[in-house]
C-alpha cells in the first residue's frame, strides 16, 4: 500500500498519517492531564514543607531573640544569682523547642516520602500512556537498538532521538536461541584449513556458521550494524562491522577482510543485505516492549515536568505534512491523504482542522499551543523541518 497526497505525489512517511495524527491527539489529552496534576501535587507539597519550615524558623528565632533577651535582662540587672535561673529558663525553652522541631521535621519527611510514592506512582502511568506511541509514531528520529542473546532469550534496548529528544525502549524478543540462520540466513565465511594425508597444507575452505548463535547486536537507522556470534563451545567467535558497501569481518581479534586470499572469497553482496534482514527480524520478532526513559535536552523530561515540551517537538514534525497537506489538498480546512492499494484503488482518508482544534482546546492552553504547532488554526505558521525521513 502506498500513501499519497491529493495531487498524487508521495507522503515523505509511507504511513498512514491520518491515523498517526489521531493517535497524537489522544495521547496529548491523556498525558497532559497527568503531567499537570504531578505539577500540582509538587506545588501542594512544595507549600506544605514550605509551612513547615516557616514553623521551625520561627521557633529558631523565638529560641534566639529569648535566648539575647534574657541574657541582656540579666546583664541590666548585673547579678550571679540569676544564672541558674538563666540556665534553666533557656534549657526548658531548647527542650521544648526541640521536641517540636523534631515532630515537624517528621511531619517533612512523611510528606516527602509520600510525595515521592504519588510523582512516581503517575509518571509510571504517563510512560504507560506513551510506550505505544512513541517506539514508532516520531517521524525521522535516528534509531538505534542493541541486542544481546543467550540459549534462553533474546532482549535489547531501542534508543530514539530527534531535536534534543531521546527516549528508551526495553524490547524482548521471541523466546529461542538466535541464531546466524534464523538472523539472516544461512551463511558462509572462508577460512583456512590444513588438507593433505601425507603433507599437510594451507587452503582455504568455506565454513558454514549458520548454526552459531548470535550474542549481540547492534543496529542504526543509517543500516550500520555490529554482529557478534559464536560457536556452542565458545570457542570460535566471529564480528561483522560497517554499513553499505563497506564491511569488516573479523574472526576472533583477526580481520580477514584484510587477508588479501581469504578477503577475495567473502561475498560483499550478500554483507551488504545483512542490514535489511536484520531490520525484517526487529519488525517481525518484537514480543513485547517498555518505554524506559525520555530526555529532552539530556534532562529527564518525566521528573522535570517537560512532557509537554516533548510532545511539540513531535507536532513540529506532524506539522510540516499537516501543511502539505493543506497545499496540496483541495479542501483547505481538510488534512486529506490517500491511499493507494496495489491494484491501483484509491481511498481518503481526511480530518477536519476544526474537529483537531475541538479536540486540542479540550485540554487546555497546551492544546491549543500544539494545535497552533500542528497548524490547523487561522494563526499557525508552520516550519520546515529537515527531520521527515522514513
Amino acid at each position: 500500500m502506498k500513501y499519497i497526497y491529493q495531487d498524487s505525489t508521495e507522503l515523505p512517511v509511507q504511513r498512514d498519517f491520518i491515523e498517526d495524527l489521531k493517535v497524537f491527539i489522544d495521547i496529548t489529552a491523556r498525558v497532559i492531564p497527568l503531567e499537570n496534576s504531578i505539577i500540582e501535587l509538587k506545588c501542594k507539597h512544595k507549600e506544605e514543607l514550605h509551612k513547615l519550615e516557616s514553623r521551625i524558623m520561627g521557633m529558631n528565632l523565638f529560641e534566639e531573640k529569648l535566648g539575647t533577651l534574657v541574657n541582656k535582662l540579666a546583664n541590666d540587672i548585673g547579678t550571679e544569682d540569676l544564672t541558674s535561673c538563666i540556665d534553666a529558663v533557656l534549657a526548658t525553652c531548647s527542650e521544648n523547642l526541640g521536641r517540636k522541631r523534631e515532630i515537624l521535621d517528621i511531619e517533612a519527611r512523611k510528606i516527602e516520602n509520600g510525595a515521592s510514592q504519588e510523582y512516581q506512582k503517575t509518571e509510571s502511568k504517563v510512560l504507560e500512556v506513551l510506550t505505544p506511541f512513541l517506539i514508532s509514531g516520531i517521524y525521522g528520529a535516528e534509531k538505534r537498538f542493541e541486542l544481546s542473546s543467550s540459549t534462553n532469550e533474546v532482549s535489547g534496548i531501542m534508543e530514539g532521538s530527534i531535536s534534543g529528544l531521546q527516549y528508551y525502549y526495553k524490547l524482548w524478543f521471541t523466546e529461542e536461541p538466535l541464531t546466524v540462520n534464523r538472523l539472516i540466513g544461512n551463511f558462509n565465511l572462508p577460512g583456512w584449513t590444513k588438507t593433505g594425508i601425507l603433507r599437510k597444507e594451507e587452503k582455504i575452505k568455506m565454513q558454514d556458521l549458520s548454526e552459531f548463535l548470535v550474542t549481540s547486536l547492534e543496529y542504526d537507522s543509517e543500516k550500520n550494524i555490529r554482529l557478534v556470534f559464536e560457536n556452542k563451545k565458545s570457542n570460535r567467535k566471529f564480528r561483522i562491522e560497517g554499513g553499505g558497501l563497506n564491511y569488516f569481518v573479523y574472526d576472533d581479534n583477526r580481520e580477514i577482510t584484510a587477508d588479501k586470499e581469504l578477503g577475495d572469497h567473502i561475498d560483499m553482496m550478500s554483507l551488504a543485505q545483512i542490514p535489511e534482514k536484520v531490520q525484517d527480524y526487529l519488525r517481525a520478532n518484537i514480543r513485547n516492549y517498555a518505554l524506559s526513559k525520555i530526555l529532552l535536552d539530556e534532562e529527564d523530561a518525566i521528573s522535570t515536568n517537560q512532557v509537554f515540551d516533548c510532545l511539540k517537538v513531535v507536532a513540529e514534525q506532524y506539522g510540516v505534512i499537516v501543511h502539505e497537506c493543506l497545499a496540496k489538498g483541495h479542501n483547505k480546512e481538510e488534512i486529506t491523504i490517500k491511499t493507494e492499494e496495489a491494484d491501483g484503488t484509491r481511498t481518503e482518508k481526511y480530518i477536519s482542522k476544526s474537529e483537531i482544534y475541538t479536540q486540542l482546546s479540550e485540554i487546555g492552553s497546551e492544546g491549543i499551543e500544539i494545535a497552533e504547532i500542528l497548524g490547523v488554526n487561522s494563526r499557525s505558521q508552520i516550519k520546515e523541518s529537515k527531520y521527515l525521513i522514513v
